[in-house]
């Protein structure tokens, strides 16, 4: 054979060799990390992150356990968005990320909105249940968790063969605010809810800071006045500082000891 002949030919099987190792890669088998399983009523999700960056759920319904197709995490978290922002009044009938979920909003009896929840896995089959807005507010704020997850993790995280660690905001010392000055005089005692976003330092961000509720005034312009003094340990991502949006309570009385660690938002009402 020729040389110039049996060099073409060495150089095309070295080029296909490429080609095959490349499809080969792309192909892979990506690998999932369990990130937090979530439970209300009937239902019981469990979200995963891949090492291509894309989400999915695993989702038990009664007695049903769907595998639910992978979603790149930048598209669950802008569908995550659109109806975060449309919970108390949607503006449409119903909001689906791609094959895998389907949000269809409706009116209550009492005047309340109501969430009809459909999943699908990756052979067609679906499961629904309704959900009130507590519900759907944890069902989203999971999504959108495991999503940052995905975006923040760096190519051998995502490759470790272990569920992904999370830790919750907690105070990094104790505190005790000042006491508003009117309620001390005539020995009234009172709580308030405050509620604010601590950022990855563990500061509280002052435009975050709103007053949720509380049995007066005055302690509610004390506690959110004072939040910006405290100092929190901020909520991880197996080791990757995150911000995190967390209602605090404040308990006005005269040996009252604050607590260490906040409600996280989403939170149930009335729990």
């Amino acid at each position: 054979m020729p040389m110039r002949s049996f060099a073409k030919r060495a150089a095309l099987c070295g080029a296909l060799a490429i080609f095959a190792g490349a499809a080969t890669a792309q192909t892979a088998t990506p690998n999932w990390r369990d990130f937090e399983t979530l439970s209300f009523g009937r239902v019981r999700a469990l979200a995963q992150i891949s090492s291509a960056r894309t989400l999915r759920l695993i989702t038990a319904i009664d007695n049903a356990r769907l595998i639910g197709p992978e979603v790149p995490v930048d598209s669950v978290l802008a569908w995550k968005t659109a109806l975060w922002n449309d919970l108390d009044n949607p503006k449409q009938l119903q909001y689906a990320l791609a094959n895998a979920i389907l949000v269809q909003p409706f009116a209550r009896d009492s005047g309340n909105i109501g969430y009809l929840l459909t999943v699908a896995d990756t052979a067609g089959e679906s499961r629904q249940a309704i959900l009130d807005k507590g519900a759907i507010e944890e069902f989203l704020d999971l999504l959108s968790n495991a999503s940052t997850a995905g975006k923040i993790l760096t190519d051998a995280e995502l490759h470790k063969n272990a569920p992904i660690v999370t830790t919750q905001v907690t105070l990094a010392k104790p505190y005790k605010p000042a006491y508003p000055r009117t309620a001390r005089l005539v020995g009234m005692s009172g709580s308030a809810l405050v509620q604010f976003v601590v950022d990855t330092a563990g500061k509280v961000k002052p435009g975050t800071i709103t007053t949720v509720d509380a049995t007066f005034k005055d302690f509610g312009d004390a506690a959110a006045s004072y939040v910006t003094e405290m100092a929190f340990l901020p909520a991880t991502i197996d080791g990757h500082p995150v911000e995190r949006l967390v209602q605090y309570p404040f308990d006005f009385k005269l040996n009252a000891v604050l607590p260490i660690t906040p409600f996280q938002v989403p939170m149930r009402r009335g729990r």
